[in-house]
């Protein structure tokens, strides 16, 4: 930005575009407001458009495949999450890639290690992955009096969200353990790998006598490991 004198004015560049501003040391064509970030926003805004386009809906088939191991949890806006960390993803890569869910905590307002106190050892093979926990009087916090129960679930979500009916889950279950107890055996879940992109998820439930823990905080369910 070059300054003139005063009196010393050059010609207008484009009328339509640039207005003259005074100041104190002199004056300079200045383009009009809105004329460079208009353009820029707008730029912004249609890439921001595309990708909610391609991320919402995959982050929906993501939802819905899950949401059968659900059960139990208040996952709020679990959905939008997802889209928010699918649209950084593609924006940071150029694809779209369920790797970016890597320690995702379905239930953020009760996440699972307010639950599970133990560290869990998570072990990928070339075809398969073995979590393990360990089964001691601490594994589990104690909510209330109420929990007798507990057991864990592995899920695996693997294939394509970017297509309808592109992805697919395989899960295994635990035997139930009864709290404060512990089980020198411990426990071990394990699942054959797809050679499709896939994230692991550990579920824990807590039971209270003969039926389900009623309060979300007595679940937790996270995103332990990604592949593919």
């Amino acid at each position: 930005m070059a300054l003139h004198r005063k009196g010393k004015r050059p010609p207008n560049p484009d009328p339509d575009s640039y207005i003259w501003i005074n100041t104190k040391e002199g004056g300079f064509w200045h383009k009009k407001r809105g004329l460079v970030k208009k353009a820029v926003l707008n730029a912004a805004y249609r890439q921001s458009s595309e990708y909610i386009k391609i991320c919402s809906p995959a982050a929906s088939r993501i939802v819905r495949k899950l949401r059968p191991f659900m059960e139990g949890l208040q996952p709020g806006r679990i959905t939008a999450r997802i889209c928010g960390k699918l649209r950084k993803s593609l924006n940071e890569t150029g694809r779209l890639s369920m790797q970016c869910l890597n320690g995702l905590d379905l239930q953020p307002e009760y996440p699972l290690v307010n639950l599970l106190t133990e560290n869990i050892h998570v072990e990928q093979k070339s075809k398969s992955i073995i979590v393990t926990i360990p089964i001691t009087p601490y594994t589990i916090k104690r909510m209330n009096n109420l929990v007798t129960d507990y057991w864990f679930e592995l899920i695996l979500l693997y294939g394509n969200p970017d297509e309808e009916n592109g992805l697919r889950t395989e899960s295994e279950e635990s035997k139930p353990y009864a709290i404060k107890t512990p089980d020198k055996n411990g426990c071990s879940l394990s699942l054959v790998l797809s050679e499709q992109p896939w994230i692991a998820l550990l579920k824990v439930n807590c039971i209270e006598g003969n039926e389900p823990a009623i309060h979300p905080k007595m679940y937790g369910m996270k995103v332990v490991a990604v592949g593919g």
